[in-house]
Order: structure tokens, then C-alpha cells, then sequence
């Protein structure tokens, strides 16, 4: 009788193990990310590379660098005040991170010589430079991280009601290029298009109080911004 039950067992346990050597496979198989979903975290022929945007908080960096900051490249198709405010929240991220005191750790390329580094190793696409091209200039500027930042068209929308009195809402949608290059390792740092959204709203009575489109396009430029500089130390 004993007999009888350890081959009955012997046979039950041969069965689970016979069932798990399949479904173990199977179950590995499944777990598989298949390309569809993973068609935005490659790097493709761009070499752009995926980041989620993040909370943090964008404070001065403490580490010890020098980083040369490229002149800005602008083909938003924003004019006037908008253009100039864009301009403006970029500086003062920037500043935030990288401000100009003699306590600070990150020394900041000056301007003189990135134009020399730039007229010696010319970009083939001035819009869109590439790895290489970012690791030359900072070499010529003897610089330890190379950031460049373009400004992409703005996608503009105006909503809400006017007859004598109403209220309207103006957002900005706001893309960006950006990237940054750690010249000493050879690679990227961040390399991806940023989107950030910016609005205004405000109460209309005739021609007084109108949104201010102005407003809107640096609350965008500024969200891109930080979530750039907050991506790397």
C-alpha cells in the first residue's frame, strides 16, 4: 500500500513539474515588452532618448563644471512681447540653475569663446546639431557639458465668449529641442523635445483686460526649462 501512494505521488509531482516546464515559457513569453509599446523609448536614427517629465524642484547646481551654453535657436514664429518673454524665462531658468556669483561651483563658457568654437566646427544643420558636432564645440571651449536650445513653432489657442462682457482664455503649446552633451564621457545627457503648456485667462469688459498671450508662452518655455535642467546635476 505504501508503494502504491509514493508512485501515485511520484507521479503527481512528475505532472506539476511537466505543467510548469510549459507554463513557465509561455508565462516569460508574455512578460515580454513588444516593440509597439516601446516605440517611444528608443533612441532610432535621432539618438533622442525618452525622459518623463518630473516634479523637482530646479535649484543651483553644486557640482563642479563648466558648462558652455550655445546660442538660443528660435523658429517658434513667436513675435514681440511673446518672442522676448520667451527669451527671458529661458535666461532666468538657466540663471536659477547656473547664477553668476563668485560662490558658485559651475564656471559658465563665456560667450566670446563659444563663438570662436562655433565659427572653427560650424554645424551641418544649425537647427538640429549633432553628437559630434556638440562634443567638438566643447572640446574648442574646453568645456565639461555643451547645452543647446531651440524653440520650436508655438501652437496658439483662444477660447471663451465676448459680447460686451466674458471671459477668455488664452494657451500657449509650447515645443522645444533641447539637449545637453557630457563632453568628457562623449554622450548625451538629454536629448529630447520637451512640450509645456502655458495659459491666461481673464474677464473682459470691451477692449479691457484680454488674456495676456505673452504671459502664456513664457508659463510653457519655463515648464520645458525645468524639466530639462532638473534632469541632470
Amino acid at each position: 500500500m505504501k508503494n502504491i501512494s509514493k508512485k501515485i505521488i511520484a507521479v503527481l509531482l512528475a505532472t506539476i513539474f511537466s505543467i510548469g516546464a510549459f507554463a513557465l515559457p509561455a508565462q516569460a513569453k508574455n512578460k515580454e515588452i513588444s516593440s509597439i509599446d516601446m516605440i517611444d523609448k528608443g533612441v532610432a536614427d535621432t539618438g533622442e532618448i525618452h525622459f518623463t517629465k518630473n516634479d523637482k524642484e530646479l535649484v543651483e547646481s553644486k557640482e563642479n563644471y563648466t558648462v558652455a551654453v550655445l546660442p538660443y535657436v528660435d523658429v517658434s514664429g513667436l513675435e514681440g512681447r511673446s518672442r522676448e518673454m520667451a527669451v527671458n524665462a529661458v535666461k532666468e531658468t538657466l540663471k536659477t540653475k547656473y547664477p553668476e556669483k563668485k560662490s558658485s561651483t559651475v564656471k559658465i563658457a563665456s560667450s566670446n569663446d563659444v563663438q570662436k568654437a562655433m565659427q572653427k566646427y560650424p554645424f551641418e544643420n544649425p537647427e538640429a546639431p549633432k553628437l559630434e558636432e556638440l562634443l567638438a564645440i566643447g572640446k574648442a571651449c574646453k568645456a565639461d557639458r555643451v547645452i543647446f536650445i531651440s524653440n520650436l513653432p508655438v501652437r496658439e489657442k483662444e477660447t471663451g465668449f465676448m459680447l460686451i462682457a466674458g471671459t477668455q482664455t488664452y494657451s500657449a503649446t509650447v515645443t522645444m529641442k533641447l539637449k545637453c552633451v557630457d563632453v568628457t564621457t562623449g554622450r548625451y545627457l538629454f536629448n529630447q523635445n520637451l512640450e509645456g503648456i502655458g495659459s491666461s485667462s481673464s474677464i473682459n469688459f470691451w477692449r479691457f483686460g484680454e488674456p495676456s498671450k505673452a504671459r502664456a508662452v513664457k508659463d510653457g518655455v519655463t515648464d520645458c526649462m525645468k524639466n530639462f535642467l532638473t534632469s541632470f546635476y
